[in-house]
């Protein structure tokens, strides 16, 4: 699945970068197909060390595809030097799959957007240095 998924973005922002990505993943986790299938791929890899390590592999090999997006951000100083990428990609992600989880609110637009932008004013904020802000 990571290697048949979109490469990461190129928008010149780090606000743009983010949005598509959260936009990718909402749209993933709200196709029926997929959203499915991600559930049960996740319950599977809370009891099952196989699943969890494929699930793992899967999430660094996209992690690392969109990882550019933070030091690209950090050359153009919209992000200060030691923002750490994994961290500000799982802050977009994260409400995302909260909702397929755990609440069941939408996973729109809206929620795609608001995950991106406050995953991108805490990272300009220095909220994701690798030390603390």
């Amino acid at each position: 699945m990571a290697a048949q998924s979109l490469p990461r973005a190129d928008t010149g922002s780090l606000l743009g970068d983010l949005t598509v990505n959260a936009r990718l993943v909402a749209e993933t986790l709200a196709d029926p197909r997929q959203g499915r299938l991600f559930r049960a791929v996740i319950a599977a890899a809370t009891c099952d060390e196989s699943t969890a390590m494929a699930l793992r592999r899967f999430y660094d090999v996209r992690l690392t595809e969109w990882s550019p997006c933070i030091t690209d951000a950090v050359a153009r100083g919209e992000v200060p030097a030691g923002t750490d990428p994994r961290a500000v990609l799982t802050a977009v992600s994260g409400p995302l799959y909260y909702r397929l989880l755990a609440s069941g609110d939408p996973i729109d637009d809206a929620a795609a957007r608001t995950a991106a932008e406050t995953a991108a004013h805490a990272a300009a904020a220095g909220i994701f240095g690798r030390t603390g802000p």
